[in-house]
């Protein structure tokens, strides 16, 4: 029974929150945005995406406007 309830859990986190938020990407997509998946993203680089990889997020360097 807890199965059920971590799956719909996570169905609710992907469904409602993500979206939201931002969207899951490839790492084939990150990498057309001008990006990398990274685990973190340095201070001179801005998070753009989520990765579908584990801990990932697609970073992108920052403009000179984005301060």
């Amino acid at each position: 029974m807890k199965i059920f309830y971590y799956l719909f859990h996570f169905l609710c986190y992907a469904t409602f929150v993500l979206p939201g938020n931002r969207s899951l990407v490839d790492p084939e997509r990150c990498s057309k945005l001008y990006g990398q998946c990274k685990r973190r993203c340095p201070k001179y680089e801005k998070q753009i995406e989520l990765c579908l990889s584990p801990s990932k997020v697609c970073c992108t360097e920052r403009s000179f406007e984005d301060n």
